[in-house]
């Protein structure tokens, strides 16, 4: 009889009873977001499967979770992981949001809420290049670079894809040159006032490209500049498609030294022009781009050709300026494909060609000065 009692002791029976209003609010959630889970891992999965830029989901969220800001969250809520874990690379340390709450936000929204800038950049025109970094720490360099606002217009005007511009080709090639945004033009030489309208298929910053090469070319020096027509896809994605490029130039060119991605930035005339040596020149901007492994190399190689150009042209440089990895899209800029990248930005839509083409014998001068000076 004892032994009787301690088994029914032993074993129980439970029964779940489901027909309460709040078992069955739990149910209907927790499918719901199954559902909504099951949802998000399909269209992820689509995205990579079809390979879209980082402006997809998948692309967001790869961007967003690297293995350092994974550590960082595994840190938060495991103390023994935060003890052994190795510390961050500089391009990471302290370059993400504190909280898992925040730290999703972040992943979805490209929102930190630590940084009030995420967010008021995309609201307040002009807020969001506040997110550059100064690298020259000189009082003169007080101004950052602009990003393009288009307003209501949409970014690619007139996308049709142009006719064939013949690129300049060498044996060799110490120095190569690409754009990016290659149609950003200038207002005074294709007779627009808008400067959201700055974009020529033939009259742009392509040319400063030429011009130093060829001035490089008449010192002895071996360059040579892709002109693809990034244009005619969208604009958020030029630098997806200019990777491409970049990678296959890599693979075939083995004496390149120096790699330039040049643009045009967007600021008004009184920032974007400087009086050197009495006569106006499209200032120069050299941008570092945040979050990639040559982060500090590429920096170094900025600065170096900042002192140069200070050097010979006083004045004519902004100033390097690192776009830190927080911000609201990839800003690596391809300069993790090689240490010796550097992102230039020539003059404004005020700026005039015949102001771009001091700038860019200019900036061939100190590339020839730099270049020597390396080879000692």
């Amino acid at each position: 009889m004892k032994r009787d009692e301690e088994r029914k002791k032993r074993f129980r029976y439970y029964t779940l009873n489901f027909t309460g209003q709040k078992a069955r609010m739990t149910i209907v959630t927790m499918t719901l977001a199954l559902a909504a889970l099951a949802i998000i891992l399909g269209i992820v999965s689509v995205q990579l499967i079809a390979g879209e830029g980082q402006k997809g989901l998948a692309g967001r969220i790869l961007h967003s979770l690297s293995g350092q800001s994974l550590g960082t969250m595994l840190a938060q809520e495991i103390p023994m992981y935060a003890a052994l874990a190795p510390a961050g690379k500089t391009a990471e340390v302290g370059g993400y949001p504190k909280g898992i709450a925040s730290m999703l936000l972040y992943v979805f929204t490209d929102i930190d809420t630590s940084n009030p800038l995420t967010l008021l950049g995309y609201q307040i025109p002009g807020m969001a290049v506040a997110d550059f970094k100064l690298l020259t720490p000189d009082p003169q360099y007080n101004t950052p670079p602009t990003d393009h606002d288009f307003g209501e217009l949409p970014p690619n005007l007139n996308p049709k894809p142009r006719e064939k511009v013949e690129p300049v080709k060498s044996d060799k090639p110490q120095v190569y040159i690409y754009h990016s945004h290659n149609r950003e033009s200038f207002l005074s030489e294709i007779g627009q006032t808008d400067p959201n309208r700055a974009y020529d298929a033939t009259q742009n910053i392509e040319q400063s490209g030429k011009w130093i090469l060829g001035d490089l070319k008449q010192s002895g020096i071996a360059g040579m500049q892709t002109t693809e027509d990034y244009w005619q896809f969208p604009f958020d994605d030029a630098y997806d498609h200019s990777r491409k490029t970049v990678e296959k130039v890599l693979a075939e060119q083995k004496e390149l030294k120096l790699i330039f991605d040049i643009h045009r930035d967007s600021g008004a005339r009184n920032v974007t022009t400087r009086t050197v040596h009495g006569e106006e020149y499209a200032a120069v901007y050299w941008i570092v781009g945040g979050g990639n492994k040559d982060q500090e190399k590429n920096g170094a190689l900025a600065t170096k050709l900042n002192e140069q150009m200070n050097s010979l042209y006083p004045g004519l440089s902004r100033g390097v300026w690192l776009r830190p990895y927080n911000a609201n899209f990839d800003t690596r800029y391809n300069q993790d494909l090689s240490p010796n990248m550097v992102l230039i930005e020539i003059g404004g839509p005020y700026n005039t060609l015949a102001e771009v083409e001091r700038t860019s014998k200019a900036i061939a001068k100190v590339v020839e000065a730099y270049l020597k000076a390396e080879a000692k």
